[in-house]
């Protein structure tokens, strides 16, 4: 070994020293020694020969044709062979980069402290991970570097790699020139992964890139700039935004595969052989979108339905719908100025996985003309809905919280209640008095308490105004199999234009459907009917609705121009067809009906549920017969005089039966005490009522918490309720006629449940000790304002539970105040917390009052006197309700401002 290789190799051994030991190395002590700043450092770095070329696309085509290496990332060391002063040197260092993508940019080698001075490059091996060689390089006669003192020179080498450079994906849809096959389609913001296939347009050789993340947006495109409606068009595109690498060259897409995913489950939707458009990879460059044609198929079942959503939107005056109501921005109308596989994403559609059709709700838009043929090309529907019973309320039936398509049964039956629960529930026990219903909402279970009247009222719903100009719907309808409601309200169509022909026969879509043999028969999801507010129908569209062979639920209310006779022929008519025995719902309040269908008929109707008739002309009632069980029956203001005993029976289910407002002169003896259902409540008030049929001995008792007979004409107390065990809990016996209660008339062996009572507007001047805490110990609340007493009868006022009693406003015949005395000892009964006297004729009040009875009314006692000292304080702190007149006589709380 000479001289200077004896130094470089010791040095080198120094340099390795220094680093595992931290310390900073001073020179040699040899003899031979030489000072450190005749020594620098040399970096080598690697580069791809067609990117140092600058990267022409010649330099690129060349490297790929000759290419040593694939990936620069394989080189991990190279070894230096160097001549100086004509003494050759060579050196094996680690080549490193951060991670094989930025390899493909370049690799750095370790640094190499060498004597100062002028390297010639001989040539240079590069080895892989396996210490391989995987090529050599015979460097050019000019292949130099210098090293100088204490410095860093940076000398670039180049290989024979694989020229190549990165890309990213934009998938947009293409529609194609030729047809394809039927697919069943999907909606293309569902992609979320894509396989997608290239080729080198050279080479012809193909590089697949699997389950790239898709990102979807959308884009606005200028294309109507003098448009104010549609300046502007949607378009749907998907970005795969991590970058592939292909070797250099000229490509095109040939195939993808595209997936939606929920979870960790993926799904295909489709794989297409495309030819796109070539684009060009350039060494170490980004190319930065190719293009992805995603076939868009005209014949897809998707896109099929959306040309037929812009049929009917251009058939049913579309340019003008502007939609009212609570489920979508006031004003909204349906826009196609986008992609077609975009016309589904309209306000009143909604779409499945595939972008098929479910749902179309045309409610609150204010269509008019005829539903098209085109209405058969939505073969996936579910809801169809015309109009609806909401609009003009709320509009939200077919909101996010309404119906949707394939709802849970618990659900359906929800929805199915919604005209119920807006139009006709109501809890009677809100014509309680106010302080009735006080003491109800305060000292009732949370379950129990009242629920305040929704109940819509008739100028509301606007009975016979239109919300859209539907004059007639194709009997395409009856191709679509899977529907299961269908709506048609508030329009001027007739019986004749629903469902009976083509809209128009020379269009496509009916030529199409001739062939087929369509019948209501074959519609056996088609449950829920809704033929709601039509002012045009004069008779039932029989030879739909009958003949369906899973109808559950029929809404017809509101078609004032059917005439009574028509209405009672249609519904015999309808007890024998198919629909007739299924049929479970049935709402048909607002209309002329006068008499029920014969006994026979009704009796057809073996799985009747529910039936709404309020605000009819009904006066002859014919039974269901006892082996139908109702839930739910409405009878309010009609003309009813009688009830047949056998008319139907119950369920456990029912929460409030109407019979108010009719002309019934007796409580009809249709229920059973004892029977194991008790009702909620059932509602006789406002008839004629003046018994009980079958009288006080035969009458077989209510089973109902709460029962209202109010506004009637009894003369004598309803004892038959009590005797025959009816477990009464509030009774409503308002505006009668009584004079008196009996002793025993309240005696019974449920009377003790009896807890609230409404004995305003009568003529009683007494009370009898069935009143008593030991007949009625559960007592809460009592009402006798409005009567004829002379005294504060005592007997309620010992009941432990008792929390409000009220007395005012005593009168006799003549309109002369009667109660004069007040009653002594009021204040220490056990509960009460509540205390109307008011509107009387009391005189002196020697009784200390106290702060338990904390809401007093003494209001129109011209006459009082009365010390409340000993409440007063309890007043100044807003602990003490006291209703007066600041001309009475109050003494002992100066805070009243009484006038003296």
């Amino acid at each position: 070994m000479n001289k200077l290789q004896f130094n470089i190799v010791k040095l080198l051994f120094v340099s390795l020293i220094a680093v595992f030991s931290g310390m900073a190395m001073s020179g040699c002590s040899d003899d031979e020694e030489v000072s450190q700043s005749q020594y620098g450092y040399v970096q080598f770095k690697l580069y791809k020969e067609a990117s140092y070329n600058n990267g022409t696309e010649a330099a690129a085509q060349s490297a790929a044709t000759r290419a040593s290496i694939n990936n620069l990332g394989e080189a991990k060391k190279i070894e230096v062979e160097m001549l100086y002063n004509g003494t050759s040197i060579t050196q094996t260092l680690v080549l490193n980069a951060y991670n094989d993508e930025n390899a493909e940019y370049g690799l750095r080698s370790d640094k190499l402290q060498l004597l100062v001075g002028e390297y010639k490059i001989v040539g240079y091996r590069i080895y892989d991970k396996l210490d391989q060689v995987i090529t050599g390089v015979s460097a050019d006669a000019d292949e130099m570097f210098t090293v100088v003192p204490s410095g860093l020179t940076v000398k670039d080498l180049t290989i024979d790699a694989q020229a190549r450079g990165s890309v990213k994906f934009k998938l947009e849809k293409q529609l194609p020139e030729t047809t394809r096959a039927n697919s069943e389609g999907y909606l293309f913001s569902d992609i979320q992964l894509a396989d997608i296939q290239v080729q080198n347009t050279f080479s012809q050789v193909t590089y697949t890139f699997e389950k790239l993340k898709a990102r979807y947006e959308e884009e606005y495109e200028l294309t109507n700039p003098d448009s104010e409606n549609d300046k502007y068009k949607d378009h749907g595109v998907a970005y795969c935004d991590s970058a592939v690498w292909l070797p250099a060259g000229n490509y095109k897409v040939i195939s993808y595969t595209v997936y939606s995913k929920s979870g960790v489950t993926e799904t295909e939707l489709e794989t297409q052989a495309v030819s796109g458009e070539t684009f060009t990879v350039k060494d170490n460059a980004l190319t930065e979108y190719a293009i992805v044609p995603v076939l868009v198929s005209e014949t897809a079942e998707n896109i099929k339905d959306y040309l037929a959503l812009k049929e009917i939107w251009d058939q049913m005056n579309g340019k003008n719908w502007s939609y009212y109501g609570a489920t979508y921005p006031q004003g909204a109308n349906w826009n196609f100025n986008k992609d077609i596989d975009m016309w589904g994403d309209q306000p009143g559609v909604t779409l499945d996985n595939n972008g098929r059709v479910t749902s179309l709700t045309l409610a609150g838009f204010g269509a008019s003309g005829k539903l098209p043929d085109a209405i058969g090309q939505l073969t996936e529907l579910r809801i169809l809905a015309l109009g609806s019973h909401d609009e003009t309320y709320g509009g939200t039936l077919f909101g996010p919280q309404g119906i949707q398509p394939d709802m849970s049964e618990a659900k359906r039956n929800e929805m199915r209640m919604d005209y119920k629960k807006h139009f006709l529930d109501r809890d009677i026990r809100a014509n309680l008095s106010e302080m009735l219903q006080w003491t109800i909402d305060n000292y009732a279970s949370p379950n129990n308490k009242i629920k305040k009247n929704s109940r819509i009222s008739k100028k509301d719903t606007q009975i016979g105004i239109l919300t859209n100009g539907i004059t007639g719907v194709s009997k395409a309808v009856m191709r679509l199999k899977n529907l299961q409601q269908f709506y048609i309200a508030n329009s001027p169509i007739k019986c004749e234009d629903i469902c009976t022909s083509w809209t128009d026969p020379q269009s496509a879509y009916a030529q199409e459907y001739e062939k087929e043999n369509l019948s209501w028969s074959d519609m056996t999801n088609l449950t829920d009917v809704e033929l709601y507010n039509c002012v045009n129908l004069i008779r039932l569209p029989l030879d739909m609705i009958g003949n369906l062979p899973e109808l559950q639920l029929l809404n017809i209310a509101c078609n004032q121009n059917i005439t009574g006779a028509q209405l009672r022929e249609d519904w015999s008519k309808l007890c024998d067809m198919p629909a007739g025995p299924r049929l479970q719902i049935l709402y048909m309040g607002y209309n002329n009906l006068e008499e029920f269908p014969d006994d026979a008929q009704l009796h057809k109707m073996v799985k009747f549920k529910m039936l709404d008739c309020t605000t009819n002309k009904v006066h002859t009632l014919h039974s269901f017969g006892t082996d139908i069980k109702l839930s739910t029956l409405y009878l309010d203001n009609n003309k009813i005089s009688s009830i047949p005993d056998d008319f139907c029976a119950f369920t456990n289910e029912v929460e409030t039966l109407g019979f108010s407002y009719n002309e019934l002169t007796e409580v009809p003896n249709i229920f059973n005490a004892k029977s194991i259902y008790i009702m909620s409540s059932v509602d006789f008030s406002h008839n004629k009522i003046t018994g009980f049929a079958g009288g006080d001995d035969n009458f077989k008792g209510i089973n109902a918490y709460t029962v209202s007979l109010s506004y009637n004409k009894l003369k004598n107390f309803p004892k038959a309720l009590f005797k025959s065990g009816s477990p009464i809990q509030t009774l409503d016996l308002t505006a009668n006629e009584l004079t008196e209660v009996k002793e025993g008339d309240m005696q019974g062996p449920n009377a003790h449940l009896l807890q609230t009572i409404d004995l305003r507007f009568n003529k009683l001047t007494k009370l009898c000790d069935d009143f008593r805490a030991t007949n009625i110990p559960y007592l809460s609340g009592i009402d006798l304002s409005y009567n004829s007493f002379s005294q504060v009868p005592p007997q309620p006022l010992n009941c432990s539970e008792l929390k409000a009693f009220a007395i005012r406003y005593q009168r006799n015949e003549k309109g002369e105040r009667t109660l004069r005395d007040w009653p002594v000892g009021i204040t220490q009964c056990p509960s009460l917390v509540q205390l109307q006297i008011g509107s009387n004729d009391i005189r002196k009040v020697d009784e200390t009052m106290t702060p338990y009875i904390w809401i007093l009314d003494i209001k129109d006692n011209p006459n009082i006197s009365i010390d409340l000292s000993g409440v007063c304080s309890a007043i100044q702190a807003g602990m003490y309700y006291l209703f007066y007149d600041k001309t009475q006589d109050i003494r002992g709380c100066d805070i009243l401002g009484i006038e003296r």
